[in-house]
């Protein structure tokens, strides 16, 4: 079902460097056209808590996989009719087991890969299990271990034996990419340059002095291309992992609109309970956030929201500023990650929430009236 539909032509002067200091030629007109749609449940009831964050795209991105916390399902969603397609039902325990809280990715084989800690294992959309990977034991110094978590993990797309993990290690909230090969049992450990200043802005949170855990910038992975991307939303560059060179290259932007980083740097530590946790959050948000790459296959493109939160003087009930709105930016870069355009978006006033491209356009995640929608954003370059 349309719900509206608008045509907005954005002006935007704009250039910028990359990390070679080369000038870049930037398109000045991105022409945007937005459409909602509904997704047909039926007699059914979306699990909508999660606002699709344990979910997985399949790659042809016909169909969207969310799995239902509460009872340990997976919907299926045809995304080309727009309806629920079934509720595929994975135990908990047993040897079809596959625990509490997994994260999990489509294969494309279009099984389903399940892991959290010492646990790497993929099952059929029937709930069998189909084998497990024994990270635990090939990567046991990383992946038998509760100090470290792979963030995501991916199957090479050419190369099914080969797995790519983005991993984090807890105390030292540190990033670095394993590279698995099952087929020899090995792995090789991967850092990423000049990661550390994400790092150098991790906020170690305290309760009467005692340590209550933290956040730092986040990690975005994602891949395409070939490539495996790793973005925060602290810097405006990207870590390409190249498949085939088993190299990686940082690409660095700085523009007139989004510049390069956050000038706001967090103190290392915060009192939970002098109250100054929600004032440091909302000088993050009030800041330029860049946001995760998007890949679009079919113009062989990426895509990356940006935003700059709003916020009113009410709390919520986690203590924390209310945001009213934001500030949405759309960047553009072609296959190199060349910039070939950026704006502001003003027909978008909220945070993006998981969205993916799919036909050439944006789609966008929202809940209207606890039933799963999309925006469809449209964009084109003039």
């Amino acid at each position: 079902m349309r719900l509206f539909t608008g045509i907005l032509l954005l002006l935007l002067a704009s250039s910028c460097a990359s990390s070679e200091e080369e000038k870049l030629s930037v398109s000045d007109e991105i022409t945007v056209s937005l459409d909602t749609v509904m997704i047909d449940a039926g007699q059914e009831f979306l699990y909508l808590q999660d606002r699709l964050y344990t979910s997985s795209l399949s790659g042809d991105k016909s169909y969207l996989l969310n799995f239902n916390r509460k009872d340990n399902s997976a919907e299926k969603i045809d995304l080309n009719n727009l309806k629920l397609e079934r509720k595929i039902q994975y135990e908990k325990e047993g040897p079809n087991g596959i625990g509490d809280y997994p994260q999990f990715s489509i294969l494309p084989n279009q099984n389903l890969l399940f892991w959290h800690y010492q646990f790497y294992k993929i099952f059929d959309q029937n709930g069998e299990l189909v084998r497990d990977l024994e990270l635990e034991k090939i990567v046991e110094e990383y992946l038998g271990v509760n100090e470290y978590f792979a963030r995501s993990l991916e199957q090479d797309e050419s190369n099914p034996e080969r797995f790519i993990a983005l991993v984090t290690h807890w105390e030292t909230n540190t990033d670095f990419i394993l590279d698995i090969d099952l087929k020899d049992r090995a792995y090789k450990k991967v850092e990423l340059p000049d990661w550390v200043k994400n790092s150098d802005r991790y906020i170690k949170i305290l309760y009467n002095g005692n340590d209550a855990g933290g956040y730092g910038t986040g990690a975005y992975p994602l891949q395409a291309n070939g490539n495996f991307l790793v973005s925060s939303n602290a810097f405006n560059e990207v870590q390409v992992f190249d498949f085939k060179s088993d190299s990686v290259q940082v690409k660095k932007w700085d523009t007139p609109l989004l510049g390069y980083e956050k000038e706001y740097v967090p103190p290392k530590t915060v009192e939970y309970t002098s109250g100054g946790i929600k004032d440091v959050e909302r000088k993050i948000g009030e800041e330029i956030s860049y946001g995760s790459f998007v890949w679009d296959e079919k113009n062989q493109r990426y895509f990356r929201f940006s935003d700059k939160k709003h916020y009113s003087e009410e709390l919520n009930e986690y203590d924390s500023y209310v945001t009213t709105g934001a500030e949405v930016y759309l960047s553009i870069f072609d296959k190199d990650f060349n910039l070939k355009a950026e704006a502001q978006i003003p027909e978008l006033t909220q945070t993006p929430n998981v969205h993916f491209a799919k036909d050439g356009n944006i789609w966008i995640f929202e809940n209207i009236d606890d039933e799963m929608a999309f925006v469809v954003v449209q964009v084109e370059l003039d």
